[in-house]
């Protein structure tokens, strides 16, 4: 958050005006099993979570943001991708000019690891494809053009396509994921399947090493053989940084967003994809251009 305080040029606690009208959106991981809950259909209430983390959290930011500003979204890693896509009606609602979203996680505490190892994610010697544990914390500004343009800040990616959708088939349905809602969150993403060019720049990627991922995104790839080049450029922060679970979303936008700021992406749009173990799954398309 500081780094983001800094870098997106925000001002200090004091301009009241500035604050009023910004909201803070906390994506979460699920409340299920890997927290000791039974997985339901119906979800389950907010308040222990507000009452453990999300409390905390605002007494140590300190920003005077009106608590009715501040939401939760437990969606596992594509929640970032939903908060972007969901934006702009969310500030609509509120009459905001601007949104936080933060997400953190850790797969390196002791609780998660054994939820892990017993679902035999980990790579180990006896399971080849698997993830590496990983922890991180990231956040972004989103805001209104009419705020951007007020403003000015130092970076500024456009956002011309975010979209989402909710795969049946998910990691813990048991069932084969065909990459049907992946495929169609992309397709929306990058304008509709009838493109006259293939999508040719780079794409950050949520691959971590498991079976069901890769799985997932080979047949997104042929089902959208002619929307996306066989040349696209793959990242995968998992590669340097394990799996950050909730919050790998949130590192792969500022994957992008550096990509594109320090010109190794390789064009001035860049796509990045999510899929959380429970269904949800995202695509989003920066631009370099204002």
């Amino acid at each position: 958050m500081a780094d983001l305080l800094r870098q997106g040029a925000i001002p200090d606690r004091t301009p009241t005006s500035f604050w009023q009208a910004t909201g803070l959106l906390v994506v979460t991981p699920y409340h299920d099993e890997r927290f000791g809950s039974e997985p339901t259909e119906a979800p389950s209430s907010d308040e222990p979570i507000r009452m453990a983390y999300l409390h905390p959290l605002l007494a140590a930011l300190k920003l005077p943001i009106d608590l009715n500003n501040v939401g939760l979204l437990r969606q596992g890693p594509a929640g970032t991708i939903h908060a972007i896509s969901q934006g702009s009606h969310w500030m609509s609602q509120r009459g905001l000019e601007r949104l936080i979203v933060i997400a953190a996680d850790s797969y390196c505490d002791p609780l998660t690891l054994d939820w892990l190892m017993s679902a035999r994610r980990i790579k180990t010697p006896e399971v080849p494809c698997g993830l590496m544990p990983g922890e991180a914390g990231a956040c972004l500004l989103l805001e209104t053009a009419t705020s951007a343009r007020r403003r000015n800040p130092p970076m500024c990616f456009p956002v011309l396509g975010a979209a989402v959708r909710e795969e049946p088939c998910h990691f813990f349905s048991r069932k084969p994921n065909v990459g049907a809602m992946l495929a169609a969150s992309l397709a929306e993403a990058l304008g509709g399947t009838a493109r006259r060019e293939p999508f040719t720049g780079s794409i950050v990627s949520d691959l971590n090493g498991e079976n069901w991922r890769a799985t997932e995104w080979g047949y997104a790839r042929v089902r959208l053989a002619r929307s996306i080049s066989d040349a696209l450029h793959v990242m995968m922060p998992a590669t340097s940084l394990g799996d950050t679970g909730t919050s790998s979303a949130m590192v792969s936008v500022c994957v992008a967003a550096m990509a594109l700021r320090r010109g190794y992406a390789r064009a001035e749009q860049i796509l990045v994809v999510s899929s959380s173990e429970r269904g949800h799954v995202g695509a989003l398309r920066l631009s370099m251009k204002r």
